[in-house]
């Protein structure tokens, strides 16, 4: 049984008690829509890929690349045949090109299930760019291109990748309109073949030999815009070395975010690494953060998980730090 106050204008208690019903509504519309600002996130993070970043360049192993991406995928505990594979498609001579149309079936009689990211030379050491704008060489890329879609009818063609590198033999600098030329002749004869193909146009970090968009084939031809990225011996602490050579430089990760909304195009990471400035946990956690903070507007990243012009390998105890923290962050 309530009580009334006698010296409480009646008027009163009416003007308090619509105040505090308006202040109940307040509080439970806030509280709805923070419920549904909870659920919202809660969805984006189900619906997300958690392997989308776990791809990698692995060592072929006793028969083949896909077992030792299987094993990687255990060591990661991802799903089977849930992580990107990334090979390389011949890049010494013409005849060494036109001998490895076996090597997509080994994947697909391995894991028909796999998806593959395949790095295609756009020309070969000796042979310019002019010629294959011109289509002296379009027998090679189409036998290229019937064996990868026979293996992988969906693989993602990163094509002619790091043209702004000198040591490549489709080095853009000097020749931008015969590698755009190339680049879109050979993306033509790959789409008469498959019509799932995705194409990644895909440059070195940071300034290299060229600037890279001067060589960019156009938005008809690029699915994915990557950038190749690895953790070099430049002054400064690990910090330092992060803000200036890899977020802010020139053709860095700010200007590949931009260059890719411009386009309207997704970004990809078909190759980074740690190991030629040492075992550095400080880049592995940036890269990482670096995923989750544009993880919509990113469609894939890859490991280079084997020892190449330097070590690179982080499965393999030699960057212990290295390797804990990847696995602790990457795994699903």
């Amino acid at each position: 049984m309530f009580r009334t106050d006698p010296r409480i204008d009646p008027r009163r208690r009416k003007g308090h008690g619509l105040k505090r019903l308006l202040l109940l509504l307040s509080v439970f519309v806030l509280t709805v829509l923070l419920l549904a600002r909870v659920d919202s996130n809660a969805a984006s993070r189900g619906v997300s890929n958690p392997a989308k970043f776990a791809g990698a360049f692995v060592n072929w192993g006793p028969v083949g690349r896909e077992h030792t991406l299987q094993a990687w995928e255990k060591w990661l505990k991802q799903k089977p045949s849930s992580v990107l594979g990334v090979d390389f498609y011949g890049q010494t001579t013409w005849e060494d090109f036109s001998k490895l149309n076996w090597v997509p079936g080994v994947w697909k009689k391995l894991n028909s299930a796999r998806n593959v990211v395949w790095s295609i030379p756009l020309t070969m050491k000796g042979t310019p760019l002019a010629d294959v704008a011109e289509g002296l060489h379009d027998a090679e890329f189409e036998a290229a291109a019937r064996a990868i879609s026979e293996a992988h009818p969906t693989a993602i063609i990163r094509l002619g990748w790091e043209m702004n590198l000198a040591e490549m033999a489709w080095f853009a600098k000097g020749h931008e309109a015969d590698y755009i030329g190339a680049f879109r002749r050979v993306v033509e004869i790959f789409r008469r073949h498959s019509s799932g193909f995705k194409f990644d146009w895909c440059p070195g970090w940071g300034p290299q030999d060229m600037p890279a968009d001067a060589s960019y084939p156009g938005d008809d031809v690029v699915d994915y815009i990557g950038l190749d990225v690895y953790d070099f011996k430049h002054e400064g602490t690990p910090e330092e070395r992060w803000n200036n050579f890899y977020v802010k430089a020139p053709f860095g990760l700010e200007w590949h975010r931009e260059f890719a909304r411009l386009h309207g195009k997704r970004m990809s990471y078909p190759e980074w690494g740690v190991g030629n400035a040492g075992d550095n946990p400080f880049f592995i956690q940036q890269m990482h953060d670096w995923f989750m903070r544009n993880e919509d507007r990113i469609a894939y990243a890859a490991y280079f998980d084997v020892d190449g012009a330097w070590p690179t390998q982080i499965d393999n105890g030699a960057f212990p730090k290295s390797q804990l923290l990847f696995r602790k962050l990457f795994s699903r």
